[in-house]
């Protein structure tokens, strides 16, 4: 399951699904408001679960893709605790499987501005750099292009 359909929700939906996992992806607005995102799946088989977070979501639950604004204490996602049902992130399934180091940029200000200078002094060292994460690009959707020589920021 994806809990929250934002860009990292529509990320997330769209790696699972493309892995052949059976995706349901949830959020709290409506058809009509996340139209944009369900257009962006529309080729993939994605069941869509919207104006609320059912407890029924969670039966054959195997984890949940927390998207990055979803508050962890909703109730769906404090009895997915209890129950034992993993949480993971978009960065979570991206570090997993990246080939290639990844330097990662953390603290309370200034990251957009590091990654996307740390960036650019990968590509003026001559390695071709991937640049990502809450700055605009979901990582995931370009993992299958990324090499083990190629660094990620």
């Amino acid at each position: 399951m994806v809990l929250g359909l934002a860009r990292q929700g529509v990320a997330m939906a769209r790696f699972l699904a493309r892995a052949g996992a059976q995706v349901t992806v949830s959020d709290l607005k409506t058809k009509a408001e996340l139209a944009d995102a369900i257009a962006a799946l529309a080729d993939l088989p994605v069941r869509y679960a919207l104006g609320g977070h059912p407890m029924s979501l969670l039966r054959g639950a195997d984890f949940i893709c927390v998207s990055g604004g979803v508050p962890l204490d909703i109730p769906l996602l404090v009895e997915a605790r209890r129950r034992g049902i993993p949480l993971v992130s978009d960065a979570q399934l991206f570090l997993e499987r990246c080939p290639a180091t990844v330097i990662g940029i953390t603290g309370s200000a200034g990251k957009t501005t590091t990654t996307a200078l740390v960036g650019e002094m990968c590509r003026a060292a001559g390695r071709r750099t991937w640049v990502g994460g809450n700055i605009g690009n979901p990582l995931l959707d370009d993992l299958e292009q990324i090499a083990p020589d190629d660094l990620v920021v």
